[in-house]
């Protein structure tokens, strides 16, 4: 029963000879979500032999382009391979927009599926969906538009424990965040700049890898991957070596690598 996340991207506001934009791909016993769609997404996609038509819910934590310039052309691939499946889209306020301007231009008034907008209000941690594998949650983070993170929680397995993933990106380290999250086994949060440049990260509103890591130690998680980075850097290996001087136990989430969380069976009493 797999619970993997495979990152397609993971370069910040402009990418790289190495690095796509953001976005991810979380696999819940053969369920599939889309976490954030950035410029290049479908190709990734392709690239990595995960199908189109397997996506059935796309979560967007914001709407600055690196997350979302992907959109429409996924939607029209779908749509020229005939998808019939609803798309559901989960965003804070303003995506209808771009689905809108999308219709307009494209002269594509009708897809060949329903796309399904939902979008993300409220305070706290609030419950977004009830899946076959999984419950979603929405909590806010602290960036410079409205911007989502995202946890999810598996349904319960027989002789197994739940397992949770935690997707936070972008925001400035936030407190509350170990609350919502706490216990979670996999933790992706970005990490756009090093330490040395905290005050770059204070201005825009984003974290260092130090600050992800001390997010990761207070909340108790399993693992950290840090992403997202900027392209400043033109190496990585720092982000990991700062991050583990913290929380010995993250990585990089790579493009096209794929993370597993294992399962934890119960003991026999």
């Amino acid at each position: 029963m797999p619970l993997t996340l495979t990152s397609l991207g993971c370069a910040s506001a402009l990418p790289t000879k190495e690095n796509y934009f953001t976005a991810h791909v979380l696999n819940i016993r053969g369920r599939f979500f889309l976490l954030d769609c950035g410029e290049g997404t479908q190709l990734r996609l392709r690239q990595l032999d995960i199908s189109l038509g397997s996506i059935e819910h796309v979560f967007i934590t914001h709407l600055h382009g690196d997350h979302i310039y992907g959109l429409p052309g996924l939607i029209s691939s779908m749509h020229l391979l005939d998808r019939t499946a609803p798309l559901y889209l989960y965003a804070p306020k303003g995506l209808e927009k771009m689905l809108s301007f999308y219709s307009e231009f494209s002269g594509r008034q009708e897809l060949s599926f329903p796309v399904i907008y939902r979008e993300i209000t409220g305070a706290g941690l609030i419950q977004i969906l009830e899946g076959e594998t999984a419950r979603v949650y929405a909590f806010p983070l602290n960036h410079s538009i409205p911007t989502s993170g995202f946890l999810f929680r598996e349904k319960s397995v027989r002789k197994s424990k739940p397992r949770s993933v935690a997707y936070c990106t972008d925001t400035a380290p936030s407190p509350e965040i170990t609350e919502w999250i706490g216990g979670v086994d996999l933790l992706f949060h970005e990490a756009t700049f090093l330490e040395q440049d905290v005050r770059s990260a204070a201005q825009y509103l984003h974290s260092t890898a130090r600050q992800a890591a001390q997010i990761a130690l207070d909340a108790g998680a399993g693992k950290l991957l840090l992403g997202h980075f900027s392209s400043r850097y033109k190496e990585t290996s720092a982000f990991l070596a700062e991050a583990r001087e913290i929380f010995p136990n993250t990585e990089l989430s790579t493009e096209g690598r794929t993370f597993s969380v294992p399962r934890r069976f119960i003991s026999a009493t």
